[in-house]
C-alpha cells in the first residue's frame, strides 16, 4: 500500500478531530457537572437514569401524601383530645350537679350555661377542617361534619384511604359517627341533654348520664388510639421514603454526575495528546508545490 503526503496528513486530521472532539465533550460535561449531556453519551446510563427519575417523582407523590396524611391525622388526634378534655370537664360538672344537697337552682343555672357552652366547643372541635374539608366529615364535599343542631351531615362508611408507599395505604380519616356516636345517643345530643336535666324542676337523673359520658369518652380514646396507630405507621413510612429518596438521588448522581478528578485527569491527558499529535504533524507531513498540484 503506497502512503502519501496526503494519507498521512489524512490520519493526522482525524485523529486530531477525534482529540479535539473529546476534549470539547470532556469540557462540556465539567462545565455542566454531568456525564450525561445526551442520550448518545451512554444509552445504559440514560435507561438507568430515566428509571431513577421516574422513582424519583413517584416517591415525590409519596411523600405529599404522607404530608397530607400526617396533617390530617394529627388534626383528628388534637382535635379528639380536646374534646376528651371537655368531655370530661363535662362530666366533673355533671357530678358536682347530682349533689342536688348542695346546689342552689342559681348554681344549677350556671352549670348548666357551662355545659351548654362545652357543647358549642365540642361541635366546633367536630367540625375541624384541613383544606377546608371536615376531619370527622367522612366522605363528603361539605364544609362541615355536623350542623348547628348536633345532627351528622357528613358521610360515614367510606373510608378515604391515600398511597404512601407502593405497596402500602392508610386511612386518613375518622367518621363522626365512629368517634363520637350516632343518633340520640351521640355526645352532643348527650350533653344537651345534661345541660336541660341540670335545670330541670326538679332535677333529672344526673347519675344515669355519668355512665353515659364514660361511654362515651370510651369511643373517644378508642377513636384516638387508631388515629395514633394510623401516625405511628405514617411516621414509619415517612422515614423509610426518606431514605429511599436519598438512596435514589445518590444513584441518580453516579449515573449522571461526573467525577471531577478523573474528569479533570482525563482532559490533561486529551490535551497533551492533541499537543503531541500537532507537533508530530508538523514533522511528518512536509509539504510542497507538487501536492498542491495533486
Amino acid at each position: 500500500m503506497r502512503i502519501t503526503q496526503r494519507t498521512l496528513a489524512d490520519i493526522n486530521i482525524r485523529n486530531m478531530g477525534q482529540n479535539l472532539s473529546a476534549i470539547a465533550k470532556l469540557n462540556d460535561q465539567i462545565s455542566s457537572g454531568k456525564a450525561l449531556t445526551r442520550p448518545s453519551d451512554s444509552p445504559s446510563g440514560t435507561s438507568t437514569a430515566m428509571r431513577t427519575r421516574t422513582d424519583l417523582a413517584a416517591n415525590d407523590q409519596y411523600t405529599f401524601n404522607i404530608s397530607q396524611a400526617s396533617t390530617t391525622l394529627a388534626a383528628a388526634d388534637g382535635a379528639l383530645g380536646t374534646m376528651g378534655d371537655m368531655l370530661r370537664r363535662v362530666r366533673d360538672l355533671t357530678v358536682q350537679a347530682a349533689n342536688t344537697g348542695a346546689q342552689s337552682p342559681q348554681s344549677l343555672q350556671a352549670l348548666s350555661t357551662e355545659v351548654s357552652g362545652l357543647r358549642d366547643g365540642l361541635l366546633a372541635m367536630a367540625n375541624r377542617t384541613v383544606d377546608g374539608r371536615p376531619v370527622f366529615g367522612g366522605a363528603t364535599s361539605s364544609s362541615q361534619a355536623y350542623d348547628t343542631d348536633g345532627t351528622f351531615t357528613g358521610r360515614a362508611g367510606v373510608d378515604q384511604n391515600v398511597r404512601i408507599s407502593p405497596t402500602e395505604s392508610v386511612r386518613t380519616d375518622i367518621d363522626g359517627p365512629t368517634a363520637f356516636g350516632s343518633g340520640s345517643s351521640d355526645v352532643f345530643a348527650l350533653v344537651k341533654r345534661i345541660a336541660e336535666k341540670m335545670t330541670d324542676t326538679p332535677t333529672g337523673d344526673l347519675n344515669a348520664s355519668i355512665a353515659d359520658i364514660d361511654s362515651a369518652l370510651g369511643r373517644l380514646t378508642t377513636a384516638r388510639t387508631e388515629v395514633g396507630v394510623r401516625v405511628n405507621r405514617v411516621d414509619t413510612v415517612k422515614s423509610v421514603n426518606a431514605d429511599n429518596v436519598l438512596a435514589l438521588k445518590s444513584q441518580l448522581a453516579d449515573v449522571e454526575d461526573i467525577d471531577p478528578a478523573k474528569a479533570y485527569l482525563e482532559l490533561t491527558l486529551r490535551q497533551n495528546a492533541y499537543q503531541a499529535a500537532l507537533a508530530a504533524s508538523s514533522q511528518s507531513v512536509q509539504t510542497s508545490l507538487v501536492d498542491y498540484i495533486r
